[in-house]
Order: structure tokens, then C-alpha cells, then sequence
């Protein structure tokens, strides 16, 4: 007990002791550094500092001790510089002395001095030099980068559009797009969106910047020599930062392979140039570790912040929808809706401008700015510095000084406009620090915020979930980082702003552009005639040059169309004997899919070979045999080109753009000579069955569509202007072919999928076909009178799937009064499918895939007169009563035989289409099909 009593009473001596010495050592300092609360030994003033609220505990500390203070973080000394004129004074005015840079505690666990960002003295000034220079060559400042942010913007815009106006989580969007811009700059390259790889960084990037915002955050800045060792969100932290370094240094790897020091390709080139050219300096700081740090400093800080800061802005432009409005009228009147916002527009949009500075300045991205650290023994006011004392400029303070902003705490661009509505800069503005260290990024995330949102809000208005009254802006977590809240949103397109009928430019293209069931029946039913020109579509124009019965108009659109509605039904289309070639053909699918013995597959082949082989049959007089070659060929050409003109990422130009520009971009390389490649080779498939069938004609005997096409030729040889002749020939067949092959095999892969993240309705269907049909005989088309869940389920399939989103380009073919509006003969018209088998008239929730749109109260299939998949008018496919048939009778008799299973479970499956463009492109899977 004694013993024990006396080890207490040495333990609180001890402490006493601490305490009396930290407590004199303050005092002894007190007139040299500035004044602050009295720390304890080992945690400081960690008792005085709320770390979910750390900027605010700090400002809290501004107000007791001023503008200039001294705080404890455990055991570091900070001193810390509030409001734009102690900031700047120091900064600026004493730039020399206050360039070190401080601790970052969960960044030096990593970087321990290396990389641009993070380290001191000469290794600093070099690295920034080198870093400057080397983003000027590779085009940051100049018109090459704004180029580059553009190209992205156009990959972003697209993947927007493809959202279809739901709401979602921005997060994950900005961070790929401007993520994109640095990583061509350093890694020479952009990443597609779907790229897994690219996805796992960036969740890499948000964890660890996040981290710093947490609690957990700010107490590893006090104690992370005891934490780095402790279980916590720090470890995970580490691991992400950790990820990062690794795929870094596996860039450097590749690159190092493929080195010519006499072509640097990106960032990365170049300082390996630099090592080479330095390797016989002894001090030299050109090596690896300060090429990976740097790599991944610029990777790093060149993703994160601008992509917060435009999420914040989202956020706040639902909360201010008038602000909204104003920016989208200044991009009106300034920009237009015919060519994408150039980042000179920003000196003749003085509102705009506003708006991106005060986004910047209440986000406050970085509100306690990145630690500095004086050089040299420093006399600051009155107070003395000493060598190596930390300095927090809280950046936040500034963009909040109210000697400079009226209202600091609301959101308000006029901050940033003069009495006369111009664009007025401000001293406090300083989002990108100040002085020797300022952000080298500046330039670059200046032209990526105005570039990116003038064009997202050129294309689309936003919509909340909530009343702007209800809209909570304040962030999710204030730590070293301001983290937003998160918040979904709905991109609405701008017909959404223009109504249903609107005009845009598609470069020098002037389309008339008609949304909902309204405005589309109008036209193509009610104004038919007028309507019934065929509009361009650049990538099959390219080879089929207005020859064929679907791209052609007039006289040859009649002609052809009217023959080739009369030959199909000769062999069949409608009748009893095409059901009977299609059950045939179901049954060698269903041999197909038992060989796979239920291993996952991707169901592509499957279904396009079975399709293909239908509407062979019709126009060669045979099908192909499944391990066919030039079947497996021909698929992957259609397959290709069709993709291509949905396709918005890859390598650019990009098929949209191909659309607007096609007299210029068809001598241009790029992914659309591919598909030229692909459908020449369609082209030369055709012509050379037609030659076969030409040497072996039977006038008296068709055996296929090709046949009944000669004979005709030979019938109006004398006609001095035929439209039967080889050229039509050839590219109407063309025509059936690749419209007889891709739009339904895609709508079944479609379907399968949707089947399969719907399984209660895979099972309804199951349980129709089991009472209707059994498993005795095979589907019959006359089946889906008496089954009207299943037909039901067929029509939302396509409802959903909504293979031709924009339709086909329709051509007034005379001045035409449409409304209020004069369309002079020749304009161009989309009619938006879409938009149709979308319109909330008539679906009651047009974005989920619901059988129910299509049943009644009594469970009985009802039609709806927006299910229009197959277009409607003059110009409707001629081909729908084949591809119904067809749809009905293979998933039937599919289902008849198996059950889907997925790799995934339900909830994970992505129905979300993998392109939208001209046509639609689900998701690429893979399934089972189990036997029942």
C-alpha cells in the first residue's frame, strides 16, 4: 500500500511539474510569439478545439485573441493568420520568410518531403520550376488545354444525356471528366468512364480528401505519431493513398519501357528526360521518388478540388434558381446553343464570371489553406516567429472578410459585380492561396470551372429533389477540406427550357427538333406528307448516298418501300410460313444455349446469329449455320457500325461529333473509318450474294428477296427511270438485313438483363407460359392473345429499351406551317422517340421499367398510343409485324426452356445504357441459363 501510495504521489509530482514548466515556457515566449490559450502537456489545446468543427473552433480563438494567434496542436506549434490583411501581409509582403511548407500529418505519412506540394528549400523551387514549365509545354494556359477541356466536355455532356434525367449522384461524373484533363496531361491519356481502374482511384482520392475533413482527421494532425500506429479511419486512409503510389509507379514503369527522350508524350516523359539529363548530379532532385510524388501530387490536386467545387456550385445554383436563370440567359445571348463556350467568352459574361468566383469563395474548398512554415527566424507585427514555426493562413477567413464581402455568409455573386453589373475583382478573393506557393494549378482549374459549367448549363437546367427553400447548403464536414453535402440531381435537357418543338444547329445541320406524343403524332400522323422526307444520317449516308429503301426519299422511297412491303409478304412476313421459320430457328437457339450447360455467357452472338438467320432466309433464301465464319464476321460489322453511331467516349472524334461535321471528319482518321470499313464490308457481302444469285436466276422461280428484285430490273429495263437497278438493290438489302438483324437481337439482350434485375417478373412470365403454353409444344404467335402479362412485359421491354431514341431524320418535303412555326422545305426534323415512349401523359413513371404501363385495372394488356419503337406515319419500319412476331415467339420459347441467373446479385445489376447516341446500347453482361 505504501509502495503504491508513493508511486501515486511521483506520478501527480510529475505532471505538476509538466504542467508548471509548459505553463513558464508560455509565459517566457508570451512576448515574442502571439498570444493564444495556454496549452497542456502532450495534447496542447485539443481540449479548446471541436475537430468536427475545427475552422470554426479556430475563428472562435480569432475572436478572443485576434487576427494573429498562437494554438497547440498536441504538441506542434501553429501559429495561425486570420482576415485578407495579416494573410497578405505574410504571404505576400513577407513571401521569403513564410514559403516553407508546414505538415499535411495523413500526406507526410506518404510523401515525407517529396513531390512538389510538400517540400522545401531547393527541392521545392525546382520541382515548381520544372512543373510550371513542363504543364506550359503540354498546353495548360494555352489554346491546346482548352481544346482538350472542351473534347471532355463533350464526353461529359454525353454521359448527362445519358441519364435520361434522373436523379443521381454528380459525385462520380465531374470527378471522371476533370479527372480526364490532368491525366492526359501526365499520363499522356484520357480514361474511358466505364474504365474500373479509373473509378477506383477516384474512390481512392475522395476517401483520403474526405479523411481530412473528419474528426478523425484533425485529431491525426495532433497525435498522428501515436495514431499512425492505432486501428482507424486513418489506416484506411493510408491504404488509399497507398493505391494511389502504386498505380503511379506503374505508369512510371510502363513509360520508363517506352521512352524517346527525343518525344516526350506527357508529364511523366519529361521528368524522366530531366533524370537522364541530370543522373550525374550528385544532389540532384530530379529522381524517382520526387517524379512518382510529384506525378501523383499534380494527379491528385488536379482532380479533386475543381470537381468539389463544381459539385458544390450544382448545389447551390438549385438553391438560387433565379441565379441559375441569369447564367443560362448570359450564355444565350453570348454563346448561343450552335457551338461550345470558348473560355474568352468569360470577358463578355461578366454574371457568369461572378457566379464561378462566388461558388469558389463561399465552397471554400480548402478554408485553412496548406500549412506554411517560416525559414528564418521571423519578426511578424510585433510578435517574433521562430525558425520552422508552422503558420495556418486560413484562407477561409479571407473569402469571408467582411472589410471586403457585404454578406460574407450568404451566397451572392454580386460580391463579385460593380453598380453597373460589371465583373469586379477583389483582393480577398484567394481560393488559390497567395504569395510564393500559390496554387501552379490556378490557370488550369480557372479555364475547367468556366469551360465545364458554361457548358453543362448550355445543355441542361437542374433539378432538386426538394424546394430551393429546402435545399441545405451547408457542408458535409469542415476540417483542412470543405466537403459538400451529398445531393442527387436531375440534368434536365434544354427542350425541357425551349418546348417541345425547338431548333438547334448540328454544326452547320439546322434540325427541328419535336419531343412528346403530341408534338411527334402531329407531325409524322397528322401532317404525314409533309413529313415524310428522309432526313440525313451521316455515318450510313457515307456509303448508302440516298439509295435503299430507308435512307432514299421521293419517288424512289415509294417505290422501294411499296415493293419490298409486297415481297416480304410473298415469302412470308405475316403469314403462317415466317412464324414456322422463326419456331425453326428458336429451336437450334435453344440447342445453343443447352450446349452452354450454364456457364455465364454473353448473350451478343447468341441472339444476333438467330435473328440474322430470319431475315437471311427472307432476302438470301437460306440461313447461316451458327459456327459460320462469315456469319461471325458479318455480325461484328453490324455490331460495330451500329455501336459507332451511339458511341459517345472512346477515341475521339466521337460519332456525334461525326454527325455535325461528317463533309469534313470522312478524310479525317478516327474511329468512324472503322465503321466505314464495317459497312463497306456489308456492302461487299451483299454485292457478291447478288452476283451469285444473278448467274443462277430462275425469272419464273424466286428463291429469295434478292431474286423478285432481278426480276423486276428485268422487267423495267426500258424504263429510262428505273429505281430498279443495282445500286438500290444491293443497299435495300443492305437495309433489311441490318435493321432485320440489330434492333430486335439488341431489344431481346435488353430484355434479358431487365428480366434479370426483375425477377418477379421473370417468374410472372414463367408462370403464363407454364399455364397458356406448358412445355409440350412450342410458342405460337396467336399465344399472346390469351397472354397479356407477357406481351405486356415485350412492350415495356421495348418501351424501356428504346432502341432509336431520336428516331430516323425525317426532311420536310415542301414549306411547311407546323404551329406557330414555317419550316422552309427541306429542314431537317428529328422526331424523338424517346420522348414519346417516355412521356409522363401516358406512363405514369416513365424512368422505371414497370409492366403495368401496358395492363389495366383488370390485369388485361391495354395499347397505348406512345408506344412507338417502330416510329409511326408515312415512314413507320415496315419490318414491325416481322420484329413483334419475332420478339414474342424467341423470348417465349427462351423462357419456356430456361431461367436467368446473373453473376451479381438483383440489386446490383445496371440496367443503365452503356451508349445512347442515334440508337441505344444496353450495358454489356454476361448470364446462366439454367434448364428448367
Amino acid at each position: 500500500m505504501l509502495a503504491s501510495g508513493m508511486l501515486l504521489v511521483a506520478v501527480l509530482t510529475c505532471l505538476t511539474v509538466l504542467v508548471v514548466m509548459s505553463v513558464w515556457r508560455q509565459r517566457k515566449l508570451s512576448g515574442k510569439l502571439p498570444p493564444g490559450p495556454t496549452p497542456l502537456p502532450f495534447i496542447g489545446n485539443c481540449l479548446q478545439l471541436n475537430t468536427e468543427q475545427m475552422y470554426n473552433s479556430l475563428m472562435k480563438m480569432r475572436d478572443r485573441y485576434g487576427p494573429v494567434f498562437t494554438v497547440y496542436l498536441g504538441h506542434r506549434r501553429v501559429v495561425v493568420l486570420c482576415g485578407q490583411e495579416a494573410v497578405k501581409e505574410a504571404l505576400v509582403d513577407q513571401a521569403d520568410e513564410f514559403s516553407g511548407r508546414g505538415e499535411l500529418a495523413i500526406a507526410d505519412w506518404l510523401f515525407q518531403g517529396y513531390g512538389v506540394i510538400f517540400s522545401n528549400g531547393e527541392r521545392a523551387k525546382q520541382l515548381r520550376r520544372f512543373s510550371i514549365t513542363t504543364l506550359r509545354d503540354f498546353g495548360v494556359g494555352k489554346r491546346g488545354i482548352e481544346e482538350r477541356i472542351q473534347e471532355e466536355a463533350g464526353f461529359l455532356i454525353q454521359a448527362l444525356r445519358d441519364t435520361r434525367g434522373s436523379f443521381i449522384d454528380p459525385t462520380f461524373y465531374l470527378s471522371r471528366t476533370v479527372c480526364n484533363v490532368i491525366s492526359s496531361i501526365v499520363f499522356g491519356d484520357r480514361f474511358d468512364y466505364e474504365d474500373q481502374e479509373l473509378l477506383s482511384l477516384l474512390r481512392m482520392m475522395l476517401g483520403s480528401f474526405q479523411f481530412t475533413a473528419t474528426s478523425s482527421g484533425q485529431l491525426f494532425e495532433m497525435f498522428y505519431s501515436i495514431m499512425k500506429h492505432l486501428p482507424g479511419p486513418q489506416q484506411q486512409a493510408f491504404k488509399e493513398l497507398q493505391g494511389l503510389e502504386d498505380f503511379v509507379s506503374r505508369k512510371v514503369e510502363q513509360n520508363q519501357r517506352t521512352l524517346d527522350p527525343n518525344s516526350p508524350r506527357d508529364f511523366i516523359d519529361s521528368f524522366l528526360i530531366r533524370m537522364q539529363q541530370e543522373k550525374k548530379n550528385p544532389n540532384t532532385e530530379f529522381h524517382m521518388k520526387n517524379l512518382v510524388f510529384t506525378t501523383l501530387n499534380l494527379f491528385f490536386a488536379g482532380t479533386e478540388t475543381v470537381s468539389t467545387t463544381l459539385r458544390y456550385g450544382f448545389l447551390l445554383l438549385m438553391k438560387h434558381p433565379d441565379v441559375e436563370a441569369k447564367v443560362h440567359e448570359e450564355i444565350d445571348q453570348v454563346i448561343g446553343r450552335n457551338r461550345q463556350p470558348k473560355f474568352e467568352d468569360r470577358m463578355k459574361m461578366p454574371y457568369t464570371e461572378a457566379v464561378i468566383h462566388e461558388i469558389q469563395r463561399f465552397g471554400d474548398i480548402i478554408p485553412m489553406g496548406l500549412t506554411h512554415r517560416v525559414t528564418k527566424d521571423t519578426k511578424f507585427r510585433e510578435f517574433f516567429l521562430p525558425k520552422g514555426t508552422e503558420v495556418i493562413p486560413m484562407l477561409g477567413s479571407v473569402l469571408r472578410d467582411p472589410k471586403f464581402f457585404s454578406n460574407p455568409q450568404d451566397f451572392n455573386p454580386h460580391h463579385f459585380l460593380d453598380d453597373k453589373g460589371q465583373f469586379k475583382k477583389s483582393d480577398a478573393f484567394v481560393p488559390f492561396s497567395i504569395g510564393k506557393r500559390f496554387c501552379l494549378g490556378e490557370g488550369l482549374a480557372r479555364m475547367e470551372l468556366f469551360l465545364f459549367l458554361t457548358t453543362i448549363l448550355q445543355n441542361f437546367r437542374f433539378k432538386s429533389t426538394q424546394a430551393p427553400e429546402d435545399i441545405d447548403v451547408t457542408p458535409k464536414n469542415v476540417g483542412f477540406a470543405t466537403i459538400p453535402p451529398t445531393f442527387t440531381i436531375s440534368f434536365q435537357p434544354m427542350r425541357d427550357r425551349y418546348g417541345p418543338v425547338f431548333m438547334v444547329y448540328l454544326g452547320p445541320r439546322r434540325v427541328v427538333v419535336l419531343c412528346g406524343q403530341e408534338a411527334v403524332k402531329e407531325a409524322l400522323v397528322d401532317q404525314a406528307d409533309e413529313f415524310s422526307g428522309r432526313g440525313e444520317q451521316a455515318t450510313f449516308n457515307w456509303l448508302l448516298q440516298g439509295y435503299g429503301v430507308i435512307l432514299s426519299s421521293g419517288e424512289r422511297a415509294k417505290q422501294l418501300r411499296r415493293f419490298s412491303i409486297t415481297t416480304l409478304r410473298d415469302f412470308g412476313v405475316g403469314k403462317r410460313g415466317i412464324e414456322e421459320r422463326i419456331q425453326e430457328e428458336a429451336g437450334f437457339l435453344i440447342q445453343a444455349l443447352r450446349d452452354t450447360r450454364g456457364s455465364f455467357i454473353d448473350p451478343t452472338f447468341y441472339l444476333s446469329r438467330t435473328v440474322c438467320n430470319v431475315i437471311s432466309s427472307i432476302v438470301f433464301g437460306d440461313r447461316f449455320d451458327y459456327e459460320d465464319q462469315e456469319l461471325l464476321s458479318l455480325l461484328r460489322m453490324m455490331t460495330g457500325s451500329f455501336q459507332f453511331i451511339a458511341t459517345p467516349t472512346g477515341q475521339p472524334p466521337c460519332p456525334q461529333l461525326f454527325e455535325m461535321f461528317s463533309s469534313i471528319m470522312k478524310h479525317l482518321p478516327g474511329p468512324q473509318q472503322q465503321a466505314f470499313k464495317e459497312l463497306q464490308g456489308l456492302e461487299d457481302f451483299i454485292s457478291r450474294k447478288v452476283e451469285q444469285n444473278q448467274r443462277t436466276l430462275d425469272p419464273n422461280s424466286p428463291r429469295d428477296f434478292i431474286d423478285s428484285f432481278l426480276i423486276r430490273m428485268q422487267q423495267e429495263k426500258k424504263n429510262p427511270n428505273p429505281e430498279f437497278h443495282t445500286k438500290n438493290l444491293v443497299f435495300t438489302t443492305l437495309n433489311l438485313f441490318f435493321a432485320g438483324t440489330e434492333t430486335v437481337s439488341t431489344t431481346l439482350r435488353y430484355g434479358l438483363l431487365l428480366l434479370m434485375k426483375h425477377p418477379d417478373v421473370e417468374a410472372k412470365v414463367q408462370e403464363e407460359i407454364n399455364r397458356v403454353i406448358g412445355r409440350n409444344r412450342q410458342p405460337k404467335f396467336e399465344d399472346r392473345m390469351k397472354m397479356p402479362y407477357t406481351e405486356a412485359v415485350i412492350h415495356e421491354i421495348q418501351r424501356f429499351g428504346d432502341m432509336l431514341p431520336m428516331g430516323l431524320a425525317r426532311r420536310v418535303t415542301k414549306d411547311t406551317k407546323f404551329r406557330e412555326f414555317f419550316l422552309p422545305k427541306g429542314t431537317e426534323v428529328f422526331p424523338m422517340l424517346g420522348s414519346v415512349l417516355r412521356d409522363p401523359k401516358f406512363f405514369s413513371k416513365p424512368r422505371d421499367f414497370n409492366p403495368h404501363h401496358f395492363l389495366d385495372d383488370q390485369g388485361e394488356f391495354k395499347k397505348s398510343d406512345a408506344f412507338v419503337p417502330f416510329s409511326i406515319g408515312k415512314r413507320y419500319c415496315f419490318g414491325e409485324g416481322l420484329a413483334r412476331m419475332e420478339l414474342f415467339l424467341f423470348l417465349t420459347t427462351i423462357m419456356q426452356n430456361f431461367r436467368f441467373k446473373s453473376p451479381q446479385a438483383t440489386e446490383d445489376i445496371d440496367v443503365t445504357p452503356k451508349h445512347v447516341g442515334f440508337a441505344t446500347i444496353p450495358p454489356t453482361f454476361t448470364m446462366s441459363f439454367q434448364p428448367h
